[in-house]
């Protein structure tokens, strides 16, 4: 990645942290000459010297992102560069999470560590699911995280046929929901229903029921290139696609989702060696397993 001259940034506008960050970023792109813009959505979030573009004109021409909150933020500021293949530096001004490596203290110092090249891009698997209704194309959506069929009705559970690959059926679940995560993913929901943690340097693709009413209820964990084929059976009540966290469309019975590997991978801008496990011991609160007096 060359200097960056011109940077986007994604704020979290309703944390303090962010918004005091934010200032930071105005502060340094004005003395260093770049280039900044933020989303019609966070207009104020930078000032009133700062231009606002819609979703769709946001990625066009940068060279960096930043994105300014949690990993709900980040996940938000990948999904909006992933096809223009931009970076995204993620800056914590929330809790304790997974992707943001920067703490909001310590952002000058990362941007002029970018600045100088003193960083490095790490490439993590993306998802595309496409969707078809009625037979007809409904839509693709890019995810980071994950792809969730989840029921909206409390009372009855959602019914869905799998197919893995190029091959036949494999299983009906009935359970109250279907995730296909990422391994960046696993750690999010996937893990709250009973999924592995997968290091985010494999590619994967990881199918996990939510809830299941069956024996079998175990996460299958499957070649990138092997794809998942999810159809809401009739006597299913309709479900809700959730990309990453945001409920995208409701699914009837017979809608049919296709999760595969995404085409671009997500990048995230380093500027340190990032301990993946440190980070899982901090969040789950891990004993280490040393005896301190040896």
């Amino acid at each position: 990645m060359n200097r960056p001259r011109r940077v986007g940034a994604v704020v979290h506008p309703a944390r303090p942290a962010a918004a005091a960050a934010g200032k930071e970023l105005v502060d340094w792109a004005a003395e260093h000459g770049v280039q900044l813009r933020t989303l019609d959505s966070e207009r104020g979030c930078l000032g009133p010297e700062v231009p606002c573009v819609p979703p769709e004109e946001f990625a066009a021409g940068l060279d960096l992102v930043v994105s300014l909150g949690g990993d709900g933020t980040l996940l938000r500021a990948l999904g909006l560069t992933l096809s223009d293949r931009v970076p995204v530096l993620g800056v914590n001004a929330g809790r304790l999470g997974f992707l943001a490596e920067v703490e909001a203290d310590d952002l000058r110092a990362a941007l002029d560590a970018v600045d100088a090249g003193r960083h490095h891009v790490e490439r993590r698997t993306t998802l595309a699911a496409r969707v078809l209704i009625d037979g007809r194309d409904a839509g693709e959506e890019l995810a980071v995280n994950d792809v969730v069929l989840e029921k909206a009705a409390r009372e009855r559970l959602a019914a869905v046929a799998v197919r893995l690959g190029d091959g036949g059926p494999f299983a009906r679940y009935a359970a109250d929901g279907i995730i296909v995560a990422s391994p960046t993913g696993s750690t999010a929901y996937s893990f709250s229903a009973g999924g592995p943690i997968v290091s985010p340097r494999l590619d994967a693709l990881l199918l996990t029921p939510i809830a299941p009413h069956m024996v079998f209820n175990r996460t299958l964990v499957l070649h990138p290139d092997e794809g998942v084929r999810l159809e809401v059976l009739p006597d299913s009540p309709p479900l809700i696609e959730i990309v990453d966290g945001r409920a995208v469309r409701e699914l009837p019975p017979g809608a049919v989702v296709e999760v595969r590997r995404g085409r671009h991978d997500a990048l995230l801008v380093r500027v340190a060696r990032a301990d993946f496990y440190r980070l899982v011991r901090s969040k789950f609160r891990l004993a280490d397993g040393l005896d301190p007096t040896s």
